[in-house]
């Protein structure tokens, strides 16, 4: 199973043909500010996802978003799969092994999604903008780990939101997530973002079903 967030599921990318921030044109940089601004402005974001690959596997599930640091990611059955932002690491639980494992905020491609300044040319690189019919394709590659990394964020223009993003890792399967139900701007529990023993059982957090 392949994981929205925390995991480095990274595609091989040419390095060389990534532009700088300073190369774009006028008309591009406006897109990738407005992007990036989008995504600093969020508060407390709630959405459902439906993550399909190109080996053929389906999920779907929950994820709630409170910027910066904290993030809980719920799959629905029958996959049994939790991610937790706590402020300090990335917290992945199989519930299928009772496996826990940590990771550090700075590892994987969407580590720039809890920062608290968003930008996507610290320690990311631009290397595509795409636009046609209403959408906006933003690819960007990992600096960090030259020719081993790409994400692509696929924004909506009207109204201006994330709707999507493509992963590609090393064994060339792409991941796809498509959020929809969006809500911005909800109260949060904070229990949300502690991993604790009461996750190692599965509760009503599916599909929005949180309660304190």
């Amino acid at each position: 199973m392949r994981l929205l967030f925390c995991l480095p599921l990274l595609l091989v990318a040419l390095i060389d043909t990534a532009q700088c921030e300073d190369s774009w044109p006028p008309g591009d940089q406006a897109y990738i500010d407005k992007a990036e601004a989008f995504l600093n402005e969020i508060d407390t974001y709630r959405a459902r996802f439906i993550q399909v690959t190109s080996d053929g596997s389906y999920s779907e599930g929950w994820l709630w978003l409170q910027r910066p640091r904290l993030l809980r990611v719920e799959y629905a059955p029958p996959v049994d799969l939790l991610l937790v932002a706590d402020g300090t690491f990335l917290i992945f639980f199989d519930r299928d092994i009772d496996q826990v494992t940590e990771f550090s905020y700075q590892a994987g491609p969407f580590r720039f999604l809890l920062a608290d300044e968003i930008s996507f040319n610290e320690d990311m690189i631009v290397n595509s903008i795409k636009r046609q019919a209403g959408v906006l394709r933003i690819k960007l590659i990992d600096e960090g780990m030259s020719g081993a990394g790409s994400v692509t964020l696929v924004f909506e223009e009207t109204p201006f939101r994330l709707v999507k993003w493509e992963v590609t890792d090393l064994a060339s399967i792409v991941t796809h997530v498509t959020l929809y139900d969006h809500t911005f701007g909800l109260p949060l529990d904070k229990k949300l973002f502690r991993f604790t023993d009461f996750d190692r059982v599965r509760y009503d957090y599916r599909y929005g079903n949180y309660e304190e």
